[in-house]
Parts: C-alpha cells; structure tokens; sequence
C-alpha cells in the first residue's frame, strides 16, 4: 500500500499541512516536531510525489497575501474576508502557511522583512500596475494576481465573471421586470471590475435600445454613505430612476437606505440591485438582489494556480474566470 502524507499526518499527530512543512525543512515548525515527523516518514518508507520533490528544500512555506488598502484593512473587508478564507484553506492543504500584508503603496511592500526571501509566492489582490508586477517578476517571485487583469507575461489571473454577470442582472431589469429608466452607481472606473461592470450596463442598454438618461454617478468609495449620496443626486432628476444597478452590495445597501428615506418604497417605485452578495445583502430590508460571487473558490484557485507556478517557474500566463449567479430577492 503505497504511502501518503495523511497516513505520516496520522501517525505522527500532526496537522497534514504541519506534516508537509516539516519534511520541507519550513522554519514554522518546531524542530521536536519537525524531526518526528521526518522519523516517521522514514519508518513508513514514504516517498514524496513529483510536485513535492520539485518544492523540496529551500522553501519557506510561506505564501503572501498582498493586499491594495485604501482605508480600513481588507482582512475585514466584507468582499475580501472570504477570498481570504478560501486561500488560507487551500494553502493547509498544499502545507502551506498564509502571511498578509496590506499598503495604500503596493511598493513599499518590498521592503517588508518577510518580502525578501521568505516567501515562496505571493497572491497580489486588486488593483496593481503592471510596474508592480514586473517588479514581482523581476525578484523572481511567483505570483497570482486576483480581481485584476494586466498584460503581463508568465502571470496567472483570477478574476469574476464580470461582464456576463452584469449582463444578466440587466437582461433580468430589463426584460423580466420591463424597466426603462436604469442608472448606475459605481466607483472610479480605472478600477478594473468596475470599468467592466459599466461596460456592460452600457452594452445592455444599447442592445435594448434603452435610453441611457442618466449620468453614471461616480461614488468616492464603495461605502455605505457614498452610496446614500450617490442615491441622493440621481433621486434629484425631475424624473427618477425606475431601478438602480450599483457596482457593489454595500454602494447599493447605501441606496436603498437613501431612497426610502425620502419616501420611495422597494421595489415598487424603485428597484435596486448590487454585486457581490456580501452577508448584509440577504438581511436588508428589503432584502437586495444581487450577483454572488464565488469568493472563497476565487481564493481556493488563485492558491492551486500559485502552487502550481513555485512548482513549475516557467508556467505561461492564464486568466481564469470564476462563473458567478444571479441571486433575485425582494429589491427588485
């Protein structure tokens, strides 16, 4: 019978991952347990697979999860939190151990101790310059990027289905509901997931011959209150909108507050709709119809595409879409 991790796991008692960073020599495990688990795969006759054997040897263990902050950490950013969950997960499974970094400057990252040398790959989250990447490149560390999209060579890409799920929510706005006047709230377009979310609400309103009445109302930031306020200047038209699709659960929660706070009623007089499907999203009143994302598989892939990439530093560039769902609820 032949031999696996989980079998020396077992024995030894120890974690899978504890037990695949002790026999890569990872400074996370404590010598004690690091020599009982090497004793116990001696005795067993274990031979590593081809992948392990290919990371072997002067491997940390370590993957980083660099994230782009503007404001509060996104550890506990209600998008985010899951996609983390999800990385962490997957890395148990490989033996590997999660480190987070969050910066407002993606480049001073670099001259975070646990930068330099001591990470196997790292996991780039949303909204970085191809110069950053480069940078990755150029250190020679491997790298997934996640929510983003950039040429770049010799890179993988994880990103949601963006475009095909805006598309439905519309053709659901449009076609099932019969709505004729639709805006749409958004953040700063150079954000790539938003730039093609607007793309397609523009694409699905010319495909209906829908006229486009209103401007699209750039928010500061996907918070609650800029979604109030965003909500606030499109219920200044002499003639309102019948439905509003925002880019985000919580820009769209925001607009929900500010529209029956003047008096409209959900969805009767105005429909709304978000992204994303955060938790707050089935607990509003009413309750938000939404795109769900598949967060925590976001995470989960990004992790087995890295794996891949440590393993194998000549792997080509991939971009690989995560299929989302249109969730319909009471909003609408």
């Amino acid at each position: 019978m032949k031999i696996k991790l989980s079998d020396i796991a077992r024995i030894a008692g120890v974690s899978k991952a504890t037990a695949s960073r002790a026999l890569r020599n990872s400074p996370l495990v404590k010598d004690e347990t690091r020599q009982l688990v090497i004793e116990t795969a001696k005795a067993l006759k274990y031979q590593p697979n081809a992948l392990a054997q290919a990371m072997a040897t002067k491997r940390s263990g370590i993957i980083g999860f660099l994230m782009y902050r503007k404001g509060p950490p996104y550890v506990a950013h209600t998008f985010y939190g899951p996609i983390l969950d999800g990385a962490i997960e997957a890395a148990a499974n490989h033996g590997y151990h999660i480190v987070l970094a969050a910066s407002n400057d993606i480049a001073d990252t670099f001259d975070e101790h646990f930068i330099q040398d001591s990470i196997d790959g790292a996991l780039l989250v949303s909204y970085h310059s191809k110069e950053v990447i480069k940078e990755f490149r150029r250190r020679g560390i491997p790298l997934v990027v996640i929510n983003d999209w950039v040429e770049s060579e010799n890179n993988t890409f994880i990103l949601d289905d963006n475009y095909n799920g805006t598309c439905a929510i519309m053709k659901y706005l449009i076609v099932e509901k019969g709505h004729k006047k639709i805006a749409h709230i958004t953040e700063r377009l150079d954000h790539p997931s938003y730039h093609i979310r607007y793309k397609a609400f523009k694409d699905m309103l010319a495909l209906y011959e829908i006229p486009d009445l209103y401007e699209c109302v750039s928010a500061h930031d996907t918070t609650f209150a800029s979604g109030v306020e965003a909500m606030s200047h499109l219920l200044s038209y002499d003639t309102p909108p019948t439905a509003v699709f925002a880019t985000t659960d919580t820009l769209a929660l925001g607009a929900m507050h500010a529209a029956k706070s003047a008096g409209f009623r959900i969805p009767e007089d105005i429909a709304i709709a978000g992204y994303d499907d955060i938790e707050a999203a089935s607990m509003s009143d009413p309750p938000l119809t939404t795109v769900r994302v598949d967060r925590e598989n976001i995470g989960k892939t990004a992790v087995d595409a890295l794996v891949k990439q440590i393993a194998n530093a000549g792997e080509p560039t991939r971009k690989i879409v995560i299929k989302n769902k249109l969730v319909v609820r009471a909003s609408t």
